[in-house]
């Protein structure tokens, strides 16, 4: 393990799951990779979207650095520039805004539920974007991660009784949602 400075391992922890989204949204339309623009040496390096997740991956274990071939006679075309790519999601994020409503003022009380209703974030009650859950990992409002509401929507997937998974989610440590009618 290296010993990374805590700001860099964020940044490169951001850049990795900015990767993620890129390669989610432009692979599918045929890019290969990304293509940044080098500031030491001023050239485009073009990195295929595995072999530059690869790089991220052995700054966070080495906190160097891997030495890579450049690609061979790259085709620009068949690469996205990172800093397009970054505003291109940036641009999604922003209109899913107009999907979203903040937090219901007040909420309605009922009962307490893991399994609940998923178009809102059931920390603060925001309504998200569908999308939201297939690619999001954080609430846009109150930033809860939405890891253990997936978690929750799989074990009941799988057949996992409500009370089985309050009680396991209870044993693990997450912070259970807000009951119906809690305000946050």
């Amino acid at each position: 393990m290296s010993d990374i400075d805590p700001e860099e391992r964020e940044s490169i922890l951001e850049d990795l799951e900015d990767l993620e989204a890129m390669r989610a949204v432009f692979e599918p339309r045929g890019y290969k990779g990304v293509v940044i623009v080098c500031s030491e040496c001023g050239e485009d390096h073009y990195y295929e979207w595995e072999m530059l997740k690869e790089s991220l991956e052995h700054m966070l274990e080495t906190g160097e650095p891997r030495m890579h071939e450049p690609a061979f006679e790259p085709s620009p075309d068949e690469y996205v520039g990172w800093d397009y790519a970054r505003g291109y999601l940036d641009a999604i994020t922003e209109s899913d805004a107009d999907e979203m409503e903040p937090p219901p003022e007040p909420p309605k009380p009922e009962g307490a539920t893991w399994a609940g209703d998923r178009t809102r974030c059931a920390y603060c009650r925001g309504r998200l974007p569908s999308k939201a859950w297939a690619e999001w990992s954080y609430c846009p409002f109150c930033q809860a991660s939405l890891a253990p509401l997936r978690m929750v929507d799989q074990l009941a997937s799988r057949g996992w009784a409500e009370d089985d998974i309050a009680e396991l989610m209870d044993q693990c440590g997450f912070e259970p949602p807000l009951e119906k009618g809690e305000e946050a």
